[in-house]
C-alpha cells in the first residue's frame, strides 16, 4: 500500500554565529611562509596557512627554504576544547541558517505552513472516508453471504463452496481496508507531528523579524 509522502524538517537549536579565528600569517621579518604538522593518521602536512588541526597538534614554522624557524607546542586541552566548541556552534548556526532559508522559500509564514498541513490532513481524511464507505459495503456483502450459509445449514444442506469462498474473500478485504484506514490515521498524526516544529520555527522567525530595528 502506497503511503502518503510527508515533509520532514527537523528544527535545531539556534546558536549565534561565531567568527572563525583568523589564521596566523607568516612573520615578514623572519621570512616564514609555511607551517608543518603531523596529521592524526601520521602523515606530514605542509600549508601556507595555519589550520586548526595544526594548532591542536603542534607545528613547525618553516622559511621558504624549508628550514625550521620555530616549533610551537600543541594547544592546551582546554583551548582545543574551546575551539572545537566554537567550531561546532558555528557549524550548527550555519545549518540553522540554511534551514531557515529553505523554510522561507517554502512558506510565506506560519499561517502558510498551517494551511499546507491542513491540506495534507484533509487529503488523508478524504481517503479514510472512502475506505470507510468501502468497509461498510464489504461488511454488508459478507453478512449477506453469512445469512445464505445459515439458511443452507438450517435447511440441512451443505454450505456451497462459492458462499464459503465469498465469506473468506470479504473477510480478507475487510481486514485490508481496516489496515488501510489505520495507516491513514497514523499518517495524519505523522503530518501533524512533522509540521509542529516547522510552524514553531516560522513563528520564531516572524517574531524576530517584527522585533528587529528598522535601519
Amino acid at each position: 500500500m502506497k503511503r502518503a509522502a510527508v515533509l520532514w524538517l527537523l528544527p535545531v537549536l539556534w546558536w549565534p554565529a561565531l567568527s572563525p579565528a583568523a589564521p596566523a600569517r607568516p612573520d615578514p621579518e623572519a621570512g616564514t611562509v609555511m607551517y608543518r604538522h603531523t596529521t592524526p593518521d601520521g602523515n606530514i602536512a605542509i600549508s601556507a596557512t595555519l589550520s586548526q588541526q595544526a594548532i591542536f597538534a603542534g607545528y613547525q614554522v618553516l622559511d621558504h627554504n624549508g628550514r625550521v624557524l620555530k616549533e610551537v607546542a600543541p594547544a592546551p586541552p582546554e583551548a582545543q576544547a574551546r575551539r572545537r566548541q566554537e567550531l561546532a556552534q558555528r557549524q550548527q548556526a550555519e545549518r540553522q541558517a540554511r534551514q531557515d532559508e529553505e523554510l522561507r522559500r517554502l512558506y510565506a509564514g506560519p499561517e502558510d505552513a498551517v494551511r499546507a498541513r491542513e491540506r495534507q490532513v484533509d487529503a488523508l481524511e478524504l481517503k479514510i472516508g472512502y475506505a470507510r464507505n468501502t468497509l461498510v459495503q464489504l461488511e454488508n456483502k459478507r453478512d449477506e453471504e453469512i445469512r445464505n450459509a445459515a439458511r443452507a445449514e438450517r435447511a440441512g444442506r451443505d454450505v456451497p463452496d462459492g458462499t464459503r469462498e465469498a465469506i473468506e474473500r470479504y473477510n480478507r478485504q475487510i481486514a485490508d481496508t481496516r489496515e488501510e484506514m489505520a495507516a491513514h490515521h497514523q499518517d495524519i498524526e505523522a503530518v501533524r507531528a512533522q509540521y509542529e516544529p516547522i510552524i514553531e520555527r516560522l513563528r520564531q522567525l516572524e517574531a524576530g523579524g517584527r522585533s528587529s530595528p528598522t535601519p
